[in-house]
């Protein structure tokens, strides 16, 4: 296990390798293709420390598969001894229709518009190796019917403390499907695609389901570096943006690096058109079907950012990319990558801004602050909603955010939901995502706008400090109520309970 002297050295030599590979690079690029700065100060000390995850990737489009392999460097950072390590195999969740949530009632037909494909990986070999032990095979099982609980009953007690390297070689089979991991309208989406460590949360690793609506993952921050090979003339658009190319025996490979994220996406297309900008040194990039898109994807992320940064604090990735897919729920973010559908991106005008402006804030609610978004969502949907509307007051004036706040939050409070949810219910209380998003998106934001006003406006100075306090973190709702007193001295828990855990019957 290395010490922290050598961590700290190894972490200073990541970064000059780093610095050689973009100068290399340059030489390399194609000149059409923009490069990412340097990492920040801020986002190598956030780096410092992290597990590590290498992914050598091998995509291959005519058989909708990706060969694996993954090595991950991990800390046993749960305060005792364990002789279990769970990981997430989410895309096992697609192997058939009683567990794929792209094949609920509501889904299916916008996912599988050519009936039923199947997702899943296949595991060739894993490989551990500890402290005091060499490299040996290691067992696993599957404990859940949808087999994304992979428990791996260690050969030797894992201290508390010590680290391990674990080795999976692996498949990934990428259904024909419109969703965030599926192959849809020439796109292939990987969200939640490669293996990942279960978080150790209050005594027990975090095994929940991947239920069908809203964003079902829970993941700590750490350290990855992604080389994939794959056909020429395919666009990458991931959790970093690429820093060197290679081609090798008619192969493209990209290395792409993300320090200090909770994980890591891709897509992958050859009919995408690239639009790209530097915003206050942040590589910000779109990727549409048509170049006029592409550049309105690209304008309106990068007035998001610049909205955010004045709010809460600087966005601290190199990049940020922002791709059209045919997923069939608007959008969905990852670190430093958000997917939008294509029938927004489509239709344009205010609701694609909208939706963009949305994305972006998730930037800073769940992605950088991590929360627990199962059992209580709210906690980066509702201070997406009150983002955008601070973003809309910036771009449109104060008339355009009331309208726009009785559009979306005023009006949620208004409409009969006869089931016993709450904004503050977790996602598997939900029967569809229209419910889901009058309840958690309209009247969770109807709380911050409600603290708002009780703060006289005071909410972004908050969320602010909310915001570096928990950067790269999680941050439970108690740590949101708790540092909310503590930074008021009044205890604002009855507003919160009143607007998050009542029931409306209307």
């Amino acid at each position: 296990m290395a010490m922290p002297g050598a961590r700290v050295r190894l972490l200073l030599a990541a970064a000059l390798a780093l610095v050689v590979l973009a100068a290399v690079a340059y030489l390399l690029w194609p000149r059409t293709q923009p490069l990412p700065d340097e990492p920040t100060a801020q986002l190598l000390a956030a780096a410092q420390g992290l597990d590590d995850v290498a992914v050598d990737a091998v995509f291959d489009p005519a058989k909708r598969t990706v060969q694996v392999t993954q090595r991950m460097t991990l800390t046993n950072r749960t305060g005792k001894a364990q002789q279990l390590l769970v990981l997430r195999a989410h895309a096992n969740a697609f192997a058939s229709e009683e567990t794929s949530p792209a094949a609920t009632e509501e889904l299916y037909d916008a996912c599988y518009a050519d009936g039923f494909s199947e997702g899943y990986l296949t595991i060739s070999a894993m490989r551990v190796a500890m402290q005091g032990l060499g490299v040996t095979d290691q067992a696993y099982a599957y404990t859940d019917d949808a087999g994304t609980v992979m428990e791996l009953a260690l050969p030797m007690v894992w201290g508390a403390g010590e680290a391990l390297t674990l080795e999976a070689v692996y498949t990934v089979y990428i259904p024909e499907a419109a969703h965030r991991f599926g192959a849809s309208d020439g796109v292939y989406s990987l969200g939640n695609a490669f293996l990942i460590p279960a978080p150790y949360v209050a005594g027990a690793y975090v095994t929940d389901a991947y239920f069908s609506i809203g964003e079902p993952f829970s993941s700590e921050c750490r350290n990855y570096e992604v080389r994939l090979s794959l056909p020429q003339g395919y666009a990458v658009a991931g959790s970093a943006a690429p820093v060197s190319q290679m081609l090798e025996d008619g192969l493209e490979t990209v290395r792409l690096y993300a320090p200090a994220v909770r994980d890591f996406a891709l897509c992958i297309s050859h009919e995408w058109k690239q639009a790209h900008m530097r915003h206050n040194g942040v590589l910000v990039m779109a990727y549409a079907k048509s170049t006029a898109h592409a550049r309105s994807l690209l304008t309106y992320v990068a007035a998001a950012l610049a909205c955010y940064e004045a709010r809460y604090g600087a966005y601290p990735y190199p990049a940020y990319t922002l791709c059209e897919t045919t997923i069939p729920f608007d959008s969905m973010a990852y670190p430093a990558l958000g997917m939008v559908s294509k029938s927004v991106v489509d239709a344009g005008g205010d609701a694609l801004e909208q939706l963009v402006a949305r994305e972006v804030a998730h930037q800073w609610w769940g992605t950088l602050i991590g929360t627990d978004q199962y059992n209580q969502p709210w906690q980066d949907e509702a201070l997406c909603e009150f983002s955008l509307l601070e973003y809309w007051e910036m771009r449109k004036g104060k008339a355009a955010r009331e309208a726009l706040a009785y559009e979306r939050l005023e009006t949620a409070m208004r409409v009969t939901i006869p089931r016993g949810v709450t904004p503050g219910s977790p996602i598997d209380y939900f029967g569809d995502w229209s419910e889901y998003r009058v309840v958690v998106h309209g009247r969770g934001g109807a709380a911050m706008i409600a603290l708002d006003l009780a703060l006289e406006g005071g909410l972004n100075d908050f969320l602010a400090l909310y915001y570096e306090r928990y950067a790269f973190a999680s941050a439970t709702r108690a740590d949101f109520e708790t540092l909310l007193a503590g930074v008021t001295g009044e205890d604002w828990t009855p507003l919160l309970s009143d607007y998050l855990d009542t029931n409306l019957n209307n």
